[in-house]
């Protein structure tokens, strides 16, 4: 019979990053880049654009190396991946080579809070938070994820282009099905309180956590998402609580009903971080969870995989697991 890790009998909390943790962001990935080529290519045909996505991810995102090193700069939303690699496209002037972008975002040598105030004041598009930042990385962003039907029913909003069939129905788990279940089912059973820290709006955890069946298991206060965040915004104007701030894996830790405001404040008891365990594959997620004083769980299944390994051992990682089954004996 399966039974938790030795390593986890100190934690009675165990909160969860999504995407590279339990499912596969290789969909998030394509939407990012089919955006900005979308911004860039205001007439492109959709279908031409299906056909070619890895070609144009593998140009956009420099074989995914402008990922690999946004999210080691602790960026942890798809949109501000969106936003950073428009918006220094733009500041560029530059439509064909993402070398000299990916280079241009390098020279920056900034942190994620530090590149959203810098394009806050360089980028055409405004702030990240702002109504063009929404309008051309955030809603385009949807459209080619969740398709014209499912995007018009949960933004109230008509597509701007016609006839993307949404790339979440080709979700998958970053592990086995059996061996996902086997993991969640195991901690559940033996009591520990199961949440989820993800960078997603909060419909786009509803389709793998139900249509995988895992939903049970975890605990229906501990489901963060970037709806939270926005909240959390909207109350407190000037604020940002996107990790890499702890906030999303304080309200995991708390509950969705404590009160904004006072994890803001820092008026909580504090002793709880000391059993809760965050399990990440990104810096965004080391860096939100040693800032909130949790103990933190690497996952070597992000999309740098096992090398990885090196960066969270600098960031003092109290655990480094190939992925997520070795959380269960």
């Amino acid at each position: 019979m399966a039974k938790p890790a030795q390593f986890l009998s100190k934690y009675h909390t165990i909160l969860f990053d999504m995407d590279g943790v339990i499912t596969s962001e290789q969909r998030y990935w394509d939407c990012s880049a089919l955006t900005v080529y979308e911004y860039l290519n205001p007439d492109l045909s959709v279908a031409f654009a299906l056909e070619n996505t890895d070609k144009i991810r593998s140009e956009i995102m420099c074989n995914d190396e402008t990922i690999v090193y946004l999210k080691n700069k602790g960026v942890n939303s798809n949109w501000d991946t969106t936003y950073i690699v428009l918006s220094s496209a733009l500041v560029l002037g530059e439509k064909q080579d993402f070398t000299k972008v990916l280079n241009f975002i390098k020279g920056l040598d900034m942190g994620a809070m530090e590149m959203y105030e810098y394009f806050a004041e360089k980028s055409p598009l405004g702030e990240r938070d702002g109504e063009g930042y929404r309008q051309n990385c955030v809603l385009p962003f949807q459209e080619w994820y969740l398709g014209d039907r499912e995007f018009e029913a949960n933004w109230g909003e008509k597509p701007k282009k016609i006839g993307k069939p949404g790339l979440y129905q080709k979700e998958t788990p970053i592990v086995p099905m059996d061996k996902l279940k086997k993991v969640l089912k195991t901690l559940h059973a033996f009591g520990f309180k199961l949440g989820i820290g993800t960078g997603r709006v909060s419909f786009e955890i509803e389709y793998p956590l139900n249509q995988w069946g895992i939903r049970k298991y975890f605990d229906s206060e501990r489901l963060v998402t970037y709806t939270s965040v926005i909240k959390a915004e909207e109350k407190m104007p000037g604020e940002t609580f996107t990790k890499p701030h702890p906030y999303m894996f304080l309200k995991g830790m708390l509950g969705l009903s404590f009160p904004d405001e006072a994890i803001a404040k820092g008026s909580y008891d504090k002793s709880l971080a000391e059993k809760t365990l965050v399990v990440g594959d990104a810096g965004a997620d080391i860096l939100a969870a040693k800032a909130g004083g949790m103990d933190f769980a690497a996952v070597l299944t992000g999309i740098s995989g096992k090398e990885a390994k090196g960066y969270f051992e600098s960031q003092k990682a109290e655990y480094i697991l190939d992925d997520i089954c070795s959380l269960v004996i």
